[in-house]
């Protein structure tokens, strides 16, 4: 089985949770290269900074690398301005503007950014979590950037180039971690 068919049978398992423009830039090619240094091209240095601090408030630094430095800003705005139909982007540009605006967060400090997004979450969660709304829009991007870039493939995730024999029939404390691949 290929990569574009693991994600298309993956898609379906999880029930079509993962978004179409999600699943669509990840078969293009769009993945996260690591690094703390990026520019942004197409998005404004506030919506940068905005997009960079809520992946990395998803996905924090801890034992392993966070959003930052799994390269997932990046990975974020290639699949949105790369892989999106014009007006899904339009739309994710539209809710993170209305996200940075009705919070204030670019004059927040880092512990009320946090408390704002993960509120953020939960009132996603709770109401109409099928509107989609920007939180959710950037979990999954979050997510998706970050298990598909070699530090959340190979330190978080199991990872091996070529796996060894299949054994269907294995108690779950001897596999470890999930399989990235």
């Amino acid at each position: 089985m290929n990569r574009r068919e693991a994600i298309k049978q993956t898609a379906i398992l999880m029930g079509g949770v993962v978004s179409a423009p999600a699943i669509l830039g990840i078969l293009q090619g769009c993945k996260a290269t690591p690094g703390l240094d990026w520019t942004p091209e197409f998005f404004t240095q506030d919506q940068a900074y905005v997009i960079t601090e809520v992946a990395e408030i998803i996905i924090p630094k801890t034992d392993t690398p966070g959003a930052k430095e799994a390269g997932v800003p990046a990975f974020i705005e290639q699949m949105i301005f790369e892989a999106y139909k014009a007006a899904d982007r339009e739309k994710f540009v539209s809710a993170l503007d209305e996200f940075t605006t009705s919070s204030g967060f670019l004059k927040l400090n880092s512990d009320k950014q946090k408390e704002y997004v993960l509120e953020a979450h939960k009132k996603a969660i709770e109401e109409k979590p099928e509107q989609r709304p920007f939180v959710m829009m950037m979990k999954e991007l979050t997510m998706l950037g970050f298990f598909s870039s070699k530090p959340g493939a190979t330190e978080v995730l199991r990872y091996e180039a070529v796996p060894g024999y299949y054994n269907g029939c294995m108690p779950l404390s001897e596999v470890g971690k999930t399989w990235a691949t």
